[in-house]
């Protein structure tokens, strides 16, 4: 058997590799502002983004093509699961994060299978080689790729001067970007890859924690009512009594909350008062004849109330507050099941 240990330096690669993942987060950094700058949740919005979204995907795949990376099935198969996932997403934010998480990982795949090849190249021509093919005993080679001197071969006798030549054709007369060194171990007239530790790797694997976590945090940011939040829910209004005027027969805050907390009670995953999306530190109090959410003032008669939920779930658990409101002044309860709605970002 033979091993390759693989040595990652300052190289035309990691050139290549810096300069595309500059480009790569460029694109991508534009469809997310492009993505959350866009208001509305309508349809026709919605596919618009999408289309955006393809573009990514289109240019992922030419950049495939270019590299010659094109028909190896992980690049197929994360293009088409970066594709698949647009085409599946129903809001905005299932874009956003189809766009952070699976961008990410085709620019990576892209890389590394370019670089994969380029090793799987270099690779077979060494083991073509009548010297490699003799050898029985486990030896170390290493081969340098520079701009000035060629192919350097260490030791010098390990391969013949032809696949030198070869080797050497293909790193410099070629659209090809080889590692600056392969470190080989050879056993048995066969060289097979043992990947050590690989920096670029590393920094590959950092990335992706920091998309998690910036991933991570958006969902976070989202629940705590610091985002957008996108989903089916209930539409409320509540309205005052008929030519209710007095204490009992219109709308107060009391009343307000009572509802809010029964929806957060079984299960609403957000809620905007008279689009004011409340948070942990929300308030909802009367001052004099107007209501104010957050410090603002809302529109009253009806006041609207937005839940993101389940809709039968949240309709159902509001139930008693129709008998309630109608038996004590008269206030009247809407309650609209709806397949999307949005809710705003907390503005505070």
């Amino acid at each position: 058997m033979r091993s390759i240990n693989i040595q990652v330096k300052e190289s035309k690669l990691l050139i290549f590799t810096i300069i595309l993942l500059i480009l790569n987060t460029i694109l991508l950094t534009l469809g997310i502002n492009f993505i959350k700058a866009e208001g509305g949740s309508s349809p026709d919005n919605l596919d618009i983004k999408k289309q955006f979204a393809l573009e990514l995907v289109d240019y992922n795949e030419r950049l495939a093509q270019k590299l010659e990376i094109d028909n190896r099935t992980e690049v197929r198969e994360t293009l088409s699961r970066f594709h698949y996932e647009i085409t599946l997403a129903t809001s905005t934010d299932e874009l956003f994060k189809t766009i952070l998480s699976d961008g990410r990982g085709v620019q990576e795949t892209i890389i590394r299978e370019y670089e994969n090849y380029q090793q799987d190249i270099v690779l077979a021509v060494v083991n073509q080689d009548p010297k490699i093919n003799n050898t029985v005993s486990r030896k170390s080679m290493k081969i340098d790729f520079d701009d000035e001197e060629g192919v350097i071969i260490d030791p010098e006798d390990m391969i013949e001067d032809t696949t030198r030549e070869k080797i050497s054709e293909l790193a410099f007369q070629q659209d090809f970007t080889p590692r600056q060194r392969l470190e080989l171990e050879i056993e048995e007239g066969q060289a097979k890859v043992a990947v050590p530790f690989n920096p670029l790797e590393h920094i590959q694997s950092l990335t992706r924690e920091i998309d998690s976590l910036r991933a991570s945090l958006y969902e976070v940011r989202v629940e705590a009512g610091h985002e957008e939040l996108t989903g089916p829910g209930v539409l409320i209004n509540i309205y005052d009594a008929d030519d209710g005027h007095t204490e009992d027969t219109i709308v107060h805050d009391s009343d307000i909350r009572d509802i809010v907390n029964e929806l957060f009670t079984i299960g609403a995953e957000g809620i905007a008062v008279g689009d004011q999306r409340l948070t942990t530190t929300s308030s909802i109090r009367c001052v004099g004849p107007t209501i104010r959410v957050n410090d603002e003032s809302i529109p009253v008669n009806p006041v609207v109330i937005k839940a993101v939920g389940n809709p039968e779930v949240l309709a159902s658990g509001l139930d008693i507050f129709t008998i309630i409101f109608d038996m004590h002044g008269g206030l009247r309860l809407e309650i609209e099941k709806v397949d999307k709605l949005t809710l705003p970002s907390y503005s505070g």
